[in-house]
């Protein structure tokens, strides 16, 4: 038994019980803290308007979006909906990554080590107003990773991975509560912002000596491990995985998050998620699934498939954005968005993928380029197609050290606030050209006699006649020329750059049909050009 629910048929499959759970057994209620368990709540205590157990289709059916009552927010805020998945579909989330171990951390001795025992990790509670910084950054989703206890077995660094979490039925009691956890999800809504919470994948060894009928084994009866990873098992794909990770969705739907980051997702399979995003179709899912860096399959994973993720359900999965710096060129570049575009319409309307040019587990672009290389990761971020900007703690203050969440360390910031200036200016600008950005056709600009080997990024943004031109050097040691052949701009056309000046000057000359241009290392430039009939006259995506 787990928490007193019922395994259900080990043979189940999620298509065999369309509009149910796998176990008669499970109450199918939320749950509320009590004594380090979670029980049923009554319906007195439910914080959903609209919900019945009597009636799941009514609660879940897509044309009726949940109502979330915030006690603590005034009269004009008192009602949220979630509007995450629709924001995914249309481009339009602005997502910022924190792990709450240092998000909102005090180190208060200035040892640059986060010590819980001080009391200097961060909390729920202490995150709240850090809230504040982002929505005035213009983000308007945080995914925040597991909040789960952390397993001590064969951990990583000194304070483990939160991706090997000793039972995800649970809260770090390190973060706080569960009406501490709540009253964080409410107060980013007071904000306007939705909460993306990230979703195990892995049992830790903690795990699996508390729950050992969740854990794949082999022929011998050993524990099946992932690669050669320490700190993690397998779990068993089955029925009881199900009715454990059951009670995992009621506990954040109880929350209420807005959506749901999947770790790994290619590590369950097609029946696992097409039962649960069916359960929950009003929230969003993104998958943390690549289109080509982790498509080998490794010791005990599957072949990694994003098309069919998408296909199945997910509503984006992350982009490659965080090789920019290793793509040998802007025509990589310029591919890779195109081969992508090609997946996201193979699998529906509406998919997208995240704009994710740094991750946990990359270097920092710092260490790739500088303030620069942020500038312009920021810029392409911002006005790319296809995408929902991403954003990593630590990014908008220049942050050199990796993304250590493994250790008890300080909060991750640098000395550079200019690229938080920069990326607030940018996302202000997409804020401001929503609908060309998030709606707009995306336009190659021919280069004249370019080889593979060009360093300048060119396209066009368009939306009912209006065209916003976008100009990049990914260089960010050297400058470089080329000619843009643009239809139908004039010599006439003034170019007023609506990115903010940063680095060495770069120099335009406008005529007929063509710009020629001297890009200062680095630089990325946009305009607004007249051009109405432009994606009569070049090849466009939408």
């Amino acid at each position: 038994m787990i928490n007193g629910m019922g395994y259900g048929n080990i043979g189940y499959r999620p298509s065999f019980y369309p509009a149910g759970r796998p176990s008669s057994q499970s109450s199918g209620l939320p749950y509320a803290q009590s004594a380090g368990s979670f029980l049923p709540m009554s319906d007195s205590t439910r914080p959903f308007v609209g919900y019945s157990p009597s009636m799941p289709s009514v609660y879940h059916s897509p044309s009726r979006v949940p109502v979330h009552i915030n006690p603590l927010a005034p009269a004009s805020f008192q009602l949220w909906r979630n509007r995450l998945k629709e924001m995914f579909h249309k481009n339009r989330a602005v997502i910022y990554a924190l792990h709450l171990r240092t998000f909102g951390a005090n180190d208060a001795n200035s040892d640059g080590v986060i010590s819980p025992k001080l009391g200097e990790s961060g909390t729920f509670n202490s995150a709240i107003p850090k809230l504040d910084e982002l929505q005035a950054l213009g983000v308007n989703t945080v995914h925040v990773l597991p909040i789960h206890p952390v397993s001590q077995i064969m951990r990583l660094g000194e304070a483990g991975s939160p991706y090997a979490p000793s039972d995800i039925l649970s809260i770090n009691p390190e973060y706080g509560t569960m009406a501490d956890a709540k009253r964080f999800v409410q107060e980013a809504h007071r904000r306007g912002i939705n909460v993306l919470m990230d979703v195990p994948m892995f049992p830790s060894y903690k795990l699996a000596q508390k729950y050992p009928e969740l854990i794949a084994r082999d022929p011998y009866g050993n524990p099946l491990k992932p690669n050669n990873w320490l700190d993690v098992l397998m779990f068993e794909n089955n029925g009881a995985l199900v009715d454990y990770y059951e009670n995992f969705f009621k506990l954040m739907d109880h929350l209420g998050v807005d959506g749901y980051r999947v770790d790994i997702a290619r590590v369950r399979p097609a029946w696992f998620w097409e039962y649960f995003i069916g359960q929950y179709p009003d929230k969003a899912w993104l998958a943390e699934s690549y289109s080509h860096q982790d498509a080998s399959p490794i010791q005990n994973i599957p072949r990694d498939v994003p098309e069919h993720l998408l296909k199945i359900g997910f509503d984006a999965i992350y982009g490659q954005f965080h090789r920019f710096p290793e793509m040998r060129s802007a025509v990589e570049y310029a591919n890779y968005l195109v081969e992508g575009h090609g997946m996201l319409r193979r699998a529906g309307l509406g998919k997208s993928f995240i704009g994710s040019f740094l991750t946990p587990y990359d270097y920092s672009l710092m260490k790739r380029g500088g303030v620069t290389m942020n500038f312009l990761a920021a810029g392409l971020m911002a006005t790319q197609p296809w995408t929902n900007p991403y954003i990593l703690d630590g990014f908008t203050t220049g942050y050199e050290k990796p993304f250590d969440m493994f250790n008890y360390r300080e909060r991750p910031t640098g000395s550079s606030p200019e690229v938080g200036d920069f990326l607030q200016s940018m996302l202000n600008f997409r804020k401001r050209y929503e609908n060309v950005i998030t709606q707009g056709l995306f336009i190659p600009i021919p280069i004249a006699e370019a080889d593979e080997n060009t360093q300048i990024i060119a396209f066009a943004r368009h939306h009912r006649g209006k065209t916003l031109m976008v100009v990049a050097n990914k260089d960010v040691n050297a400058g470089h020329s080329a000619e843009l052949t643009i239809p139908g701009v004039k010599e006439s056309q003034k170019l007023t750059d609506l990115v903010p000046a940063y680095g060495r000057k770069s120099t335009f000359i406008v005529d007929n049909n063509k710009v020629n241009i001297e890009l200062a290392p680095g630089r990325i430039h946009i305009f607004e050009i007249d051009t109405p009939r432009l994606p009569l006259n070049l090849q466009s995506y939408r």
